[in-house]
């Protein structure tokens, strides 16, 4: 009965400091997991965001011609809230450049060109489709998309999708 209860003895001493190594352990683990998680929810807050707003724009045939992109059939124009040809991004995030994207879908032959004027400027951007530029959210911008394919949409006011992204 002795060497039971020595045995005994003997495995629970045995047991205490290997319990003692898995709770260390496991709390180093815990503050790890604690710190990863803390780490990644602070870089989801943080981290740059991009807003983007898409918007329907009737079409309105009109034949010109461009310095930049030369002679077009129709164009759209984004508005904001309050009707205006002028937007301004967003102030919740800090603004370093803007996309403005035809996102219409129209088949072939259609085409178009995006336009971005800067408010009190003579800068103008302009890109086939799609155009990126320098944006602060201190200026105010005039996004238009023109449609230098002949035929322009079938008829006048057909919507065109236009879309603009302010990037971080």
């Amino acid at each position: 009965m002795a060497n039971d209860r020595t045995s005994l003895i003997n495995s629970a001493a045995r047991r205490k400091p290997i319990n003692k190594h898995l709770r260390r352990n496991m709390k180093k683990n815990k503050t790890l997991k604690i710190i990863c998680v803390t780490t990644l929810v602070l870089a989801g807050f943080t981290g740059p965001v991009a807003l983007a707003d898409s918007q329907y724009d009737p079409a309105k045939t009109s034949i010109g011609t461009n310095s930049s992109f030369g002679k077009y059939y129709a164009y759209a124009k984004m508005t904001n809230s309050a009707g205006s040809f002028w937007i301004k991004p967003d102030t919740n995030i800090v603004v370093r450049s803007g996309t403005l994207t035809d996102i219409s879908g129209l088949p072939a032959p259609y085409g178009s060109y995006a336009a971005v004027g800067v408010f009190m400027s003579t800068n103008t951007y302009c890109g086939s489709n799609s155009i990126t530029f320098p944006a602060t959210n201190t200026l105010t911008y005039q996004l238009s998309i023109f449609v230098t394919s002949p035929p322009p949409p079938p008829t006048n006011n057909q919507p065109m999708m236009l879309q603009i992204q302010w990037n971080p």
